[in-house]
């Protein structure tokens, strides 16, 4: 028999093998090193693994369900009155004993509302959090309102531009997400060709951001322009802002487009769209795809309780966060008013 593996090295290597591999275990020796005819070499003398079904796999602490240190409450509470985030803290008690939040205020912050998920998956530490971080970038650059339908100018920074920045000009055709991860996309004709750009609206690359008309349109998106005449969203580059005011209403755009003949890149006609002349549209589809068509537009969603519940963020969750984002803007007024 093949002498015995020294105590250092099989308990060297049983620590390797109960730390970082998984499904093995060691063993004093290589079962073919016994031979009668070739005597053991020094190799065969060394511990070996050997893979097996009973080998204890070796997790990380979060896959475990064990994590370390914990939080204690005092070190929360610590937490809490550092940030600014916690229940006791005065802007929070603020946000609950503000009465009323200006209308403008909801059109100019539209993605400070808690994303539209389970309450297993939402945190509001988190969520107050994004809400700071929006509002510091807000300190940096101008954001202003504007919703699917208007005109936007966005510089962003090109290391390949000759001066490091670029400028594009497009009509708004859908706003997604919310919070820090709030993206907009702008289209554009340029030299024939249509141009399609989604920025993330609080990126740092973002130079600045003009808005040269305000309007909105019947659609929450305006992506069947894809199939529309370039005409509807061919706009020059040197287009002079409209000025508008914040205290009154947002012009509602109620033009009615007509679509290119098929075939198409979505079936337009079976989502509902009030932007799109239906008239024209339905001349190019047969009497069956017209039948269906109209079944689809049967307004049953304004009883579907349940389709509402899941489509819209609770008014609790959302009046809490409208009225913590019209004290920080407060806030962004008096920083903006000490630098002028």
């Amino acid at each position: 028999m093949p002498p015995a593996p020294s105590a250092a090295a099989g308990s060297c290597a049983l620590s390797l093998g109960s730390r970082f591999l998984f499904g093995c275990r060691v063993t004093a020796a290589h079962r073919f090193a016994a031979s009668p005819v070739q005597p053991p070499s020094p190799l065969h003398q060394q511990p070996h693994l050997q893979p097996c079904r009973q080998g204890r796999r070796w997790l990380r602490p979060e896959l475990r369900g064990v994590y370390k240190p914990r939080l204690s409450p005092e070190a929360m509470k610590e937490f809490w009155r550092l940030s600014g985030i916690g229940p006791d803290h005065s802007r929070a008690k603020a946000a609950d004993q503000q009465a009323e939040v200006p209308p403008e205020i909801k059109r100019l912050y539209q993605e400070a509302l808690p994303p539209i998920v389970s309450q297993d998956y939402r945190d509001p530490i988190v969520e107050s959090l994004h809400r700071a971080e929006m509002m510091r970038r807000r300190r940096v650059i101008n954001i202003p309102e504007f919703h699917v339908g208007s005109i936007l100018a966005v510089s962003v920074m090109d290391k390949h531009a000759p001066n490091k920045v670029n400028r594009f000009v497009g009509l708004c055709i859908l706003r997604r997400h919310t919070g820090l991860f709030t993206t907009f996309t702008l289209r554009n004709m340029v030299d024939q060709v249509c141009v399609q750009i989604e920025y993330e609206l609080y990126s740092p690359s973002i130079v600045s951001i003009q808005l040269l008309k305000l309007e909105r349109r019947l659609d929450d998106n305006l992506l069947y322009l894809m199939d529309a005449p370039h005409s509807h969203c061919t706009i020059p580059f040197d287009m002079v802002p409209e000025p508008y005011s914040r205290n009154d209403p947002v012009p509602v755009n109620r033009e009615r487009v007509r679509l290119n003949p098929p075939p198409w890149m979505c079936k337009w006609h079976l989502h509902g769209y009030q932007g799109i002349d239906l008239e024209h549209l339905y001349s190019y589809l047969s009497d069956k795809d017209v039948a269906k068509a109209i079944e689809f537009s049967k307004a049953y969603k304004r009883y579907d309780l349940l389709d509402q519940y899941l489509n819209r963020v609770p008014v609790p969750d959302a009046d809490y966060a409208f009225k913590d984002i019209f004290i920080q803007h407060q806030e962004l007024l008096q920083h903006q008013q000490q630098q002028q």
